[in-house]
């Protein structure tokens, strides 16, 4: 068993089923966190799910949540927009979004605010979104270069977060640039045990967004001198396949065996025999 975390996100917007991407409901139990992408957030402050449901219907997700659940795995939705810097009523939206997180049956929210910016707005949300969903609902959220501008701001962010991810992968700087940034992030929030690394799968291979499987493995492994990551997140179990069947672009997709980057983030997260039991 690992003893860190394996986040794997999946994403509304692809084709689904033989000949296509993975439907949600096969993602591997081993697979501890799922994020399902993307809801945005419309300009009066409401959930919008039309991204997500792009090729599934709501009640098909929600039953694949059911059973994705049921293996041990939390779901969350991932929430993308810049309009986290501007909600008017922060209490009414998180109890918009606690009505989400009871009718959609998930565990959590993910937080992608991107290109990011410093607003107090966005803490107030964050902060009211934790008072509001309560200390068991698990609340996340993925980071780039553009916050090392903002540290002190990412410590704040960070506050009422579960664990953020990094997605420096678009494009992917190396295994060295990666784990400098990791490091200044770790430090900005007080340590490395809520930081998880992120890898793409973003093909075709020779795409500048994509994660080479040597330093897949080698990212897993790595360990920060003080402390321990969170684990890894992938970007994402729905691009986890060998040719995507995209209009025009008849090499996309990693060039490998349906799954290899999910399968292969599994084989080389530590397990009980080299680190001890995340918390």
């Amino acid at each position: 068993m690992n003893t860190e975390y394996f986040t794997n996100y999946w994403i509304g917007q692809e084709p689904t089923g033989p000949g296509h991407s993975p439907t949600l409901n096969q993602m591997p139990a081993y697979v501890d966190v799922a994020p399902l992408a993307f809801v945005g957030i419309t300009d009066d402050d409401q959930l919008d799910f039309s991204f997500l449901t792009q090729q599934n219907s709501a009640p098909t997700i929600q039953g694949w949540i059911k059973t994705v659940r049921a293996q041990g795995t939390k779901v969350l939705l991932s929430i993308n927009s810049q309009q986290f810097a501007s909600i008017q009523d922060p209490l009414g939206f998180a109890q918009t979004v606690q009505s989400a997180v009871t009718e959609w049956g998930v565990d959590g929210i993910d937080i992608d605010f991107e290109p990011p910016f410093q607003s107090q707005t966005l803490i107030t949300v964050v902060k009211q979104l934790r008072s509001t969903l309560g200390s068991g609902v698990i609340l996340t959220a993925p980071i780039y270069s553009a916050w090392l501008g903002m540290l002190d701001f990412l410590g704040q962010f960070a506050d009422s977060l579960d664990y953020l991810t990094t997605m420096d992968y678009t494009g992917y700087p190396g295994f060295e640039t990666t784990i400098e940034y990791f490091n200044q992030y770790a430090k900005a929030i007080g340590g490395p045990e809520r930081l998880a690394i992120g890898i793409s799968c973003m093909g075709p291979s020779t795409s500048a967004n994509f994660t080479p499987l040597p330093d897949l493995i080698k990212l897993c492994q790595w360990e920060p001198e003080e402390g321990q990551k969170q684990g890894a997140m992938l970007y994402t179990f729905s691009y986890d396949i060998k040719v995507r069947p995209i209009p025009n672009k008849p090499t996309s997709g990693t060039g490998y065996p349906d799954g290899t980057w999910t399968k292969t983030i599994h084989e080389n997260l530590p397990v009980a025999s080299k680190v001890t039991a995340a918390s």
